[in-house]
């Protein structure tokens, strides 16, 4: 039986992502291509990163597809300094504080744990919000915990969540989330070389959803 204090965490939880998913994908209509076609116990969301919008657009996407008390997010780490309601609700929401400057190692334990533990892990390979129209070099930790883990990975490109809000609201520039079909991953071994190999893979995929053409 879970204590008074975890639900209230739970409560808190789940009344948040229902904020979110209804400013998402109701008032501002955000337009989902493809599915996830599968329910594995552990997944790893891997998508393009261009807006603050991207995290909770994201992860409210894996919570209406899972339902449950079990989704966390690699978030920077300087997001946790900002003031300590929004640490409060980071922590609420399983974002895991990430240190960018290199392997952050009790980050990468965290991440593993979480997907250890049947749970869904959110992931920006990019590493920071790209300008450019370009997709940036993935980081290499995605791959080293899509190794690791033998956790499936699902790839989402998103479109539009840097747009105006003015033009998202008036559905101008309709935010897209597209989700790819579970890459295929070779078994290796989870070492420096292999991720970065895998992390290529994964970053290719999340490109080929860029295409206006490409069929979810």
């Amino acid at each position: 039986m879970l204590s008074k204090r975890r639900r209230s965490s739970r409560i808190a939880y789940n009344f948040i992502y229902f904020l979110v998913n209804f400013y998402y994908y109701f008032f501002l209509g955000v337009k989902v291509k493809g599915k996830i076609g599968l329910r594995d116990s552990k997944l790893i969301l891997v998508a393009n990163h261009r807006s603050f919008n991207d995290p909770p657009l994201v992860g409210t996407f894996a919570y209406s597809f899972r339902r449950s008390f079990d989704v966390y997010i690699l978030a920077k780490k300087e997001l946790f300094n900002i003031n300590p309601l929004f640490t409060r609700i980071l922590n609420i929401l399983h974002a895991i504080p990430l240190d960018r400057t290199g392997m952050d190692i009790y980050a990468m334990k965290k991440a593993l744990d979480a997907l250890e533990n049947k749970n869904y892990l959110v992931i920006f390979p990019e590493g920071s919000r790209n300008k450019t129209d370009t997709l940036l070099e993935g980081k290499s930790g995605v791959g080293y915990l899509a190794l690791k883990s033998k956790a499936k990975v699902i790839p989402i490109f998103l479109k539009n969540t840097e747009k105006p809000l003015i033009r998202q609201i008036l559905r101008l520039d309709r935010i897209e989330l597209r989700v790819g079909d579970p890459i295929e991953l070779p078994d290796l071994p989870a070492n420096s070389k292999n991720a970065k190999l895998v992390t290529k893979i994964i970053m290719d995929r999340i490109e080929k959803l860029s295409y206006e053409n490409y069929s979810c």
